[in-house]
């Protein structure tokens, strides 16, 4: 998130406490689900057409993070208390959290490109829930920053499921590609990490 600091009190829920916890330890929270699928055997061996599809939808998802990140910029990446700026420009306009939608749906990809069927479910239902409680917090600290401005955005635009088209008036942030790339970098290691853990794994632990 992105200048008010935001104090967490008791009046909040007990999702947005737990949230917060979450929100602080979310780059690392997938390290353990990625070391599961390289060491754990897999299920089963997608066909060539399988992985084409199930590469397309890491990219796909990929390109929804860089479409996001282009247009709220590297503060996505914070693990701050503060906001600074309210963005509802490009996929904004769709869905309110289009990188938790991107990123559920990378990590359940990787978890079936790796042959696993139950552990994926599994991936699926973790993240999901992990995303849940950090929404849960991030919008009391929104509500809180913005006040009724944040509201109204929230009346117009939906949580998880798109909208088919824009649900708002775009807040004129333009879409910046170097800044998303460049935000982006760390993602790119990991998605770069884990062909290679998949390389790895296919060849040599079968």
């Amino acid at each position: 998130m992105t200048a008010h600091n935001a104090t967490l009190n008791g009046s909040w829920p007990v999702s947005a406490q737990i949230g917060r916890i979450w929100f602080r330890w979310r780059s690392f929270s997938p390290v353990p689900l990625f070391v599961m699928l390289f060491l754990l055997p897999s299920e089963f061996k997608c066909s060539v057409a399988q992985y084409g599809l199930l590469i397309l939808g890491v990219f796909l998802a990929e390109g929804l993070r860089v479409w996001s990140v282009g247009h709220a910029g590297s503060n996505t990446r914070t693990r701050g208390e503060t906001v600074n700026q309210l963005v509802h420009a490009g996929p904004y306009q769709f869905v309110r959290n289009p990188l938790y939608i991107a990123n559920v749906a990378m990590y359940t990809f990787c978890g079936m490109i790796f042959g696993f069927g139950l552990l994926s479910f599994f991936i699926f239902i973790y993240s999901s829930l992990e995303y849940y409680f950090i929404v849960s917090f991030e919008e009391q600290v929104l509500s809180k920053t913005f006040g009724q401005s944040y509201l109204d955005y929230c009346e117009k635009v939906p949580r998880w499921v798109p909208s088919f088209k824009p649900a708002c008036v775009s807040s004129g942030h333009i879409f910046n590609l170097g800044r998303a790339l460049k935000s982006e970098k760390s993602t790119f290691y990991s998605m770069t990490a884990m062909a290679f853990g998949f390389f790895i794994k296919a060849v040599f632990l079968k």
